[in-house]
């Protein structure tokens, strides 16, 4: 495994492949100084990192496509176990420790994509073609740099709107921000420098990035709008309400998204490039996360290691058939005992394409998500009458016969988290930054701010820098 201060460093050997065809198996490498110099090379290299972040020989555990894509759905009650592999369920039960192999595998992918993004960035100066061109997959390189450091605080940090000191000393991450010597050996930083750090990239990125959304969607790239979403949604977490909103509002007032209609709502998942579609990370039947792909624990034939649990209020929600709630229908029914190996309910959000349960891409923004930012946002600048327009925006293309609310409460927010984004990565972090407990499949009430609620530094890491130190209770 590599070293942090390796990921860190000069990544010797970075594969990347065509940002249009990712069929053909990457051999080109980052190898030396010589080696990005036109554009197709630096289009190339930027899609490299999607590349590292997608297959299972270069992040076969806990990446987007992986366990990482349903983290925050299998830390809480409204999922069970239907039949212990153990794969993610030392996850699920919080019994993971220091030594563990599922926190070093994500510590070692994310930091290993994070020496991509910065291998390549320093190899923008030397590379000619098309200014518009360059300046814009540069601006994906700094998205890409910001949305690995999120995600990486979000399972290795506490989350900055639940905590009362963002400048503790090694609250955050060990930020990875430029090509380090080989030895190079990082300390962590406080929470607050690493969220600033987040969004002083994504504010470069923006800066960079172009509003065309043409083909971005269906190619897998960062634009304008992606970054966006990815700034609202770290103002959100920062507890930085009215920029989250004013965020959120520009991406939902562009025009450019549209929610699905009722009609459509059962049939996009398994379709690329949809009209809510952000940002989402592609995979086809080459490059996939094989039997960690998310398809394959949500279905009774695979691990079958997130099944809905049929008493939470989620799931009694959504097969309540008088709900008339359009969002019922992906619940995929397994139950039959004589038929199914784990029988029971699934998500039937990941049913994959061309036949295989193990593509279906990771939608890391939906239009969905801005309404519910806003929602949230406005919550807690000017109340529940100001949130209760984005939720009835919402609820008004998914529920037949829908009337308007002239308010909301924050569990109403909440609780539209779970019912819109169940098995996308949302349930878990939505009530943590809320100050909310979850439950956890054991019945363990897991607060929001104890040491539980983040994964432990893998020890091998701290192993070879003693100045990385441990979460608390680790």
């Amino acid at each position: 495994m590599k070293k942090i201060y390796i990921a860190l460093g000069l990544m010797a050997s970075v594969a990347f492949t065509s940002c249009v065809d990712l069929d053909t198996m990457p051999s080109n490498e980052l190898a030396d100084d010589g080696a990005v110099t036109t554009v197709n090379d630096l289009q190339n290299a930027v899609n490299g990192v999607a590349y590292s972040m997608i297959d299972r020989s270069t992040a076969p555990r806990l990446s987007y496509t992986s366990e990482y894509g349903i983290y925050a759905d299998i830390l809480t009650n409204v999922f069970q176990v239907g039949t212990d592999y153990g794969q993610s369920t030392s996850l699920s039960a919080y019994t993971i420790t220091k030594n563990d192999a599922l926190p070093e595998a994500a510590y070692s992918s994310f930091y290993r994509a994070l020496g991509t993004v910065n291998k390549t960035l320093s190899y923008v100066p030397q590379v000619s073609g098309d200014a518009t061109e360059i300046k814009d997959l540069t601006g994906q390189l700094y998205a890409w740099r910001a949305l690995l450091h999120f995600d990486l605080a979000r399972m290795f940090c506490h989350i900055p709107s639940a905590v009362s000191d963002v400048t503790a000393a090694d609250s955050g991450l060990v930020l990875s921000n430029a090509v380090f010597d080989a030895d190079y050996k990082g300390t962590r930083t406080t929470l607050k420098q690493t969220y600033d750090f987040i969004i002083s990239d994504l504010t470069q990125a923006l800066s960079l990035l172009s509003k065309d959304v043409d083909e971005s969607a269906l190619k897998g790239e960062f634009n304008y709008y992606g970054a966006l979403a990815l700034r609202a949604r770290t103002y959100l977490y920062m507890g930085e309400y009215a920029k989250a909103l004013a965020d959120a509002q520009e991406v939902i007032n562009s025009g450019v998204y549209a929610l699905y209609e009722r009609s459509d709502y059962a049939s996009v998942w398994s379709k690329e490039g949809t009209s809510e579609s952000i940002f989402e990370i592609r995979v086809n039947d080459t490059h996939n996360s094989d039997r960690n792909s998310i398809g394959y624990y949500l279905d009774s034939e695979g691990y079958a290691e997130c099944q809905f649990n049929t008493s939470s209020n989620l799931y009694v929600y959504l097969s309540n058939s008088s709900n008339n709630d359009i969002r019922s229908s992906l619940i995929k029914d397994q139950s039959d005992d004589n038929v199914y190996d784990s029988p029971g309910y699934y998500s039937a959000k990941y049913p994959g394409r061309g036949g295989s349960i193990y593509v279906n891409n990771f939608k890391v923004f939906r239009l969905s998500e801005m309404y519910l930012i806003a929602a949230e946002a406005s919550y807690y600048v000017s109340g529940g009458s100001a949130a209760a327009p984005f939720v009835n925006s919402l609820r008004q293309k998914r529920i037949s016969g829908y009337t308007d609310v002239s308010t909301v409460t924050l569990a109403d927010i909440l609780f539209e988290y779970e019912k819109e984004f169940f098995t996308e990565n949302q349930i878990a972090f939505a009530y943590w930054r809320n100050k909310q407990n979850v439950t956890s499949r054991t019945g363990e009430v897991i607060k929001y701010n104890e040491y539980k609620s983040i994964l432990p530094i893998p020890q091998t890491e701290i192993d070879q820098n003693s100045g990385l130190k441990q979460n608390y209770g680790y």
